[in-house]
C-alpha cells in the first residue's frame, strides 16, 4: 500500500510538471491556452523576474520544458543560427550551440530564425532553411548534437519558417514549398527560383532522426502552419496539416496514411496553424497581407466522405496569427489591428474592435485573459469573453514578432533582442 501511494504521488508530480511545460509552438497541442494564475494583467518593474539579452534575432517562439527554455537565434549579417538554452529560474544562458550558414534573401517580415523548436525531457528539436538546405537537428539537454539531417533544397522566395512537433516517439514537420509559375505575380523581382520545390510531410524517429514515414504534398505556395493532433474515438492519434495545395488533411500518426483530405478548404496562401474547436477544425487563408476568409470544418470520418464546412467568415481575418478557442468562442487578432470574438458554432461575430497595434504574433489565453502582442512590443490584455473589454496595455520596450510562452506560472516574451520573464510565484 505504501508503494502504491508513493507511485501515485510520483505520477501526479510528473503529470503536474508536464502540464506546466510549453513544449511547442503555442504550447500543448498548439492551443495557446494556459490556466496559470500567477501572470499579472498589468505589470511594473517589480513583476519582471529577469530580462535576458539574446545572442541574435528571431521571430520563433520560446518553448519551455522544466527549467529549460529553448529558442533559435539568427545573425542578420552572417545567417549563422544558434540553438540557445536559457535557465527559466534566473535567465542565464545555460548553453549556446552555433551553426554556420550563408546569407540569402528573406522577406522583410521574416528572418533567419523564424521557426519555433519542439522540446521534451530529452532535449530539443529545431529546423531552419536556406535555398539549398532544409535542416532538422536534435540537441540534448547539455547542448550536444544527437542527430542532424539535411533534406536538400527549400524553394520559397519569402524564406522559411516551418516548425516541428513531437508526437510520442516521432518528430513531425510539414515541408510545403512553392511553384514559381503559380506564384509569378507575387515573387520578388529577380528571384532565382525557376522550378517548383518538392513538398511533403515527414515523421522522423525522435531518437535517431531516421524516417518513419513520408508522403508527398502538392506544391503551390510555401506553407508555415504547424500541425496539431486529434485524439480519435478509436484511441488513435491523427495529425492535422494545413496547406494551399492540399487544404486540410488528417493523417494517421503511426503510419502516415491519409485518413481524409478536404483540398478545397484553403485555396489561398495558408499560414495560420490548425486549431481544434470542439469537433471542428479552424483555419484561414489569404492572398494579401491579411486573411481573406476563415473556415470551420467538421472533418469526415474517412477519405471516402466529404467534410462539412460549418461556417466561413470574411471580416478582419488573420493570415499569420493563429486563433484561440475557449468555451465555444474563437478569438482573433489581425494584422490590421482588429481583434474579434466569434461564436465557434455559428461564426457569428460577437464583437469586433480595432486597437492600437498590428499583430503577427498569435494571442495566448491565460486564466481567462487574452495576451495580444503587437509588432511594436505593445501587449494588450483583453477579457476572453463574449463582451469586449480591454483590461490593460503594457509595453515591452522593443519590437516583437514572437508568440509568448507560458510555463512555470510565468509568461515569456521574446522581443527583437531580449527574452523577458514576468509573473510566477514570488
Amino acid at each position: 500500500m505504501k508503494h502504491t501511494a508513493t507511485l501515485l504521488l510520483l505520477l501526479a508530480t510528473i503529470s503536474a510538471s508536464a502540464s506546466d511545460d510549453w513544449p511547442r509552438f503555442r504550447g500543448p497541442n498548439g492551443a495557446g491556452v494556459s490556466d496559470a494564475t500567477t501572470v499579472p494583467t498589468e505589470w511594473t518593474d517589480d513583476d519582471y523576474n529577469w530580462i535576458a539579452d539574446l545572442p541574435g534575432e528571431g521571430h520563433g517562439s520560446p518553448v519551455v520544458v522544466g527549467n529549460r527554455i529553448f529558442l533559435l537565434c539568427g545573425n542578420q549579417y552572417t545567417a549563422e543560427r544558434s540553438v540557445v538554452c536559457i535557465n527559466s529560474e534566473d535567465g542565464q544562458i545555460m548553453w549556446r550551440k552555433p551553426f554556420k550558414s550563408a546569407p540569402h534573401y528573406v522577406h522583410r517580415d521574416n528572418n533567419y530564425a523564424s521557426s519555433t523548436p519542439a522540446a521534451d525531457a530529452e532535449g530539443v528539436v529545431v529546423s531552419w532553411t536556406t535555398p539549398k538546405t532544409f535542416i532538422m537537428l536534435a540537441v540534448n539537454n547539455d547542448g550536444e548534437e544527437v542527430w542532424q539531417r539535411d533534406f536538400g533544397e527549400y524553394k520559397a522566395s519569402w524564406g522559411g519558417a516551418p516548425s516541428p512537433i513531437i508526437v510520442d516517439d516521432m518528430v513531425i514537420i510539414m515541408n510545403d514549398q512553392m511553384d514559381p509559375k503559380v506564384q509569378a505575380p507575387y515573387l520578388p523581382e529577380g528571384t532565382p527560383i525557376t522550378d517548383p520545390g518538392e513538398s511533403y510531410a515527414i515523421a522522423l524517429d525522435r531518437a535517431t532522426g531516421e524516417t518513419r514515414w513520408k508522403f508527398e504534398r502538392k506544391t503551390i505556395v510555401a506553407g508555415y502552419a504547424t500541425p496539431c493532433v486529434r485524439e480519435l474515438d478509436s484511441g488513435k492519434k491523427e495529425i492535422v496539416f494545413f496547406g494551399t495545395g492540399n487544404g486540410m488533411t488528417g493523417v494517421d500518426a503511426s503510419t502516415g496514411a491519409i485518413n481524409w483530405e478536404v483540398n478545397d478548404a484553403l485555396r489561398s496562401r495558408s499560414v495560420m496553424s490548425p486549431v481544434l474547436a470542439g469537433d471542428l477544425i479552424v483555419g484561414s487563408a489569404g492572398g494579401g497581407t491579411i486573411g481573406d476568409f476563415l473556415v470551420a470544418l467538421r472533418p469526415p470520418n474517412s477519405k471516402d466522405e466529404k467534410g462539412e464546412i460549418v461556417f466561413k467568415i470574411t471580416k478582419s481575418i488573420p493570415l499569420v496569427p493563429t486563433v484561440v478557442y475557449k468555451d465555444g468562442l474563437l478569438f482573433m487578432t489581425c494584422e490590421n489591428g482588429t481583434v474579434s470574438c466569434v461564436s465557434a458554432t455559428t461564426g457569428e461575430y460577437l464583437w469586433r474592435e480595432r486597437i492600437r497595434g498590428r499583430f503577427l504574433a498569435s494571442p495566448v489565453l491565460v486564466d481567462g485573459r487574452l495576451f495580444c502582442v503587437g509588432r511594436r512590443g505593445d501587449v494588450f490584455v483583453l477579457s476572453a469573453s463574449d463582451t469586449f473589454e480591454q483590461l490593460a496595455h503594457n509595453s515591452l520596450g522593443d519590437d516583437s514578432f514572437a508568440t509568448p510562452a507560458v510555463a512555470n506560472g510565468s509568461i515569456y516574451f521574446r522581443t527583437a533582442t531580449q527574452l523577458i520573464s514576468i509573473g510566477g510565484e514570488k
